[in-house]
């Protein structure tokens, strides 16, 4: 019978995704295994190499399309809810974006990958969103509901993101210039 685990695996991927965001794939495991409180040992017993250990911590999560768009059928105002979900979503995405941007970086990265993954956002985001729309057009709420409006608002929420990643502006600022973008494209939405 082992020891118990003092630091769980998850506690121990946050603390290497930290410091894997601040410095790259060159912060050691001797950094990681020092801020986790294990030896470098225990490092590579539960994640085999510094590279299991990277790409583990750096994996962007999926997202929760529950708690990313709400129930199935919102009942709030549509243009609250559309200026509140792709606020949602882009702070989604400036969290993995970084993520992402570091694992395609590393050298171990395997490029062909890219070439295999579906373009757009996570599977499902789009269209569960486009449910939802349709949600709002059957009660009347807005004109137009496909999944092309879905993917406008998630291709919103992903350009501003991916904006952030290489602006530094004030995040409040930011947040208000997304709603704003909601806003003109909500004109388009809510038909006439």
């Amino acid at each position: 019978m082992g020891r118990q685990k003092t630091i769980s695996d998850d506690e121990v991927l946050r603390i290497a995704r930290d410091l894997f965001r601040a410095r790259g794939h060159t912060a050691t495991t001797r950094e990681i295994a020092e801020a986790a409180g294990v030896s470098e040992a225990v490092l590579y017993q539960r994640f085999g190499s510094k590279d299991e250990l990277f790409f583990a911590a750096m994996h962007p999560r999926g997202p929760d399309i529950e708690a990313l768009l709400g129930p199935l059928e919102p009942a709030e105002d549509a243009h609250a809810y559309v200026r509140t979900v792709v606020v949602r979503m882009g702070r989604y995405f400036a969290e993995v974006i970084p993520l992402a941007l570091r694992v395609m970086t590393h050298p171990s990265f395997d490029h062909a990958l890219l070439a295999r993954m579906p373009p757009g956002a996570p599977p499902g985001v789009q269209e569960a969103l486009a449910q939802r729309l349709a949600g709002f057009a059957r009660r009347k709420q807005i004109g137009t509901a496909s999944l092309a409006a879905a993917r406008i608002l998630v291709s919103l929420a992903h350009d501003w993101a991916l904006g952030g990643v290489f602006r530094h502006a004030n995040p409040a600022q930011r947040e208000r210039q997304l709603k704003e973008m909601v806003d003109v494209v909500w004109e388009g939405l809510r038909g006439r």
